[in-house]
């Protein structure tokens, strides 16, 4: 049995409250999902006055008498995937898969500054100082970066902006407009956005409308380029994405810096919990017979457990694509919403995480709503009337688990009591 939680989730299940209640009788429990109901109730409505308003100091706007339409703007990589589609037959169930990650892959190996050409916006010099606009790798939820040299293209920083595609800018990359304004300043051309409906499960994509097509964006780059600890972050992207210290190298303190650390916030530890909470979450064990097809149990032996889940990663290294991951792929991080202190300090198995405290959670997503899909998972909650058995509670948008984990002699017996999936 392999378990792997994939899918993005926010938000507790009032579906599984009552089937939890009826297995183990646990107070805490009960209490910190009614405060949860509350606190994640979150409004995605964006009035008209406020996506004009810029989100930050450092940006202005300027609107303009002619410019540059965004449905002029041609998809390059899409284009030359329908016009290889439609010369070929389908090569799977799902149309022309192998085809376009061909495709896909040759043009991101067309790089400048270690940024794929199909996710730049916009290039510019000024002297020896380059600069490039990109967005991440995210068709779900795309953020805008500055890429920059002030050596003439031998070294390059990479730095956050705080923007969201389509929150509340569609930048424009036929833009007429150099990119650079002066010593100081980039400027892009933008639709300004405003979102009318979420992405939601199983309704559809998020919607949006465009309040105005002429805006110039300007950028105060002093701004977004200051990076205290001088460790490849800056200090906008610490203070509002990663949580992290700006001020220190290695937040953790456990000799690794941030900018590489996959766990930048939280040192690992290893004790009973920890190792619980990875069998639970990644472990692979032989399932305890049970005449329910949809019961999923099994034991974690505590005395073999460095060994078997050694085993367990050996084979899953074996199967996956480990290659030495990309500088486009170093920007992508999970993001882990829980309380739970053994959790955020377990081995994140190579993964890059972000955990985040429900309080950390309700500053995260007011920078966009799109980050408002994250996993979700409660404290490691002891049952009232049941002796060393814990309930962890893991729930999102489109599935579920409730897990009941009890000591047993030699380990923990982890059984799902309820899932559910949209």
């Amino acid at each position: 049995m392999k378990q792997i939680l994939s899918a993005f989730f926010f938000l507790l299940s009032i579906f599984s409250m009552a089937q939890d209640q009826e297995i183990c009788k646990c107070d805490a429990l009960k209490k910190a999902k009614d405060s949860l109901n509350n606190a994640y109730s979150y409004n995605y409505k964006i009035t008209r006055k406020q996506a004009l308003t810029p989100p930050f100091k450092f940006i202005s706007i300027q609107y303009l008498k002619s410019f540059s339409k965004s449905e002029d703007i041609i998809d390059s990589l899409e284009t030359k995937m329908a016009s290889a589609e439609s010369n070929a037959a389908p090569d799977s169930l799902l149309g022309h898969y192998k085809l376009r990650d061909s495709i896909r892959d040759m043009e991101f190996a067309k790089q400048y500054g270690n940024i794929p050409w199909p996710l730049i916006i916009k290039t510019g010099r000024f002297n020896n100082i380059i600069a490039i606009l990109y967005q991440n790798d995210s068709s779900f939820n795309a953020k805008y970066y500055l890429r920059i040299s002030v050596d003439n293209g031998k070294t390059w920083k990479n730095y956050y902006t705080g923007m969201e595609k389509n929150n509340n800018y569609f930048f424009k990359n036929n833009s007429q407009f150099p990119l650079w304004k002066d010593s100081h300043h980039l400027q892009i051309e933008a639709d300004v956005m405003r979102m009318t409906r979420p992405l939601t499960f199983p309704h559809g994509e998020a919607e949006y409308e465009v309040l105005k097509r002429n805006a110039l964006v300007i950028i105060n780059i002093n701004e977004i380029m200051k990076d205290s600890d001088n460790d490849g972050l800056n200090d906008f992207e610490e203070e509002m994405e990663l949580f992290t210290d700006p001020l220190s190298k290695d937040t953790d303190n456990d000799g690794v810096p941030d900018s590489e650390d996959n766990n930048p916030k939280y040192q690992t530890i290893d004790n009973d919990f920890t190792k619980v909470l990875l069998a639970a979450l990644y472990g692979e064990y032989d399932l305890i017979d049970n005449p329910d097809p949809l019961t999923i149990e099994f034991i974690m032996n505590l005395k073999t457990f460095k060994e078997d889940f050694a085993s367990q990663m050996e084979r899953y290294n074996s199967t996956s694509n480990n290659n030495k991951k990309s500088f486009i792929d170093m920007l992508q991080y999970n993001v882990i919403v829980t309380n739970d202190e053994n959790l955020r300090r377990t081995d994140t198995l190579g993964k890059r995480i972000i955990f985040l405290t429900s309080k950390e959670f309700s500053k995260y997503i007011q920078q966009s709503f799109n980050n408002i899909y994250v996993h979700f998972y409660s404290k490691l909650f002891k049952c009232d009337d049941k002796k060393d058995t814990y309930i962890l509670i893991h729930n999102g948008v489109s599935r579920g688990e409730t897990y009941l984990i009890t000591r047993i002699h030699d380990g923990w017996n982890i059984k799902v009591i309820n899932h559910w999936m949209t």
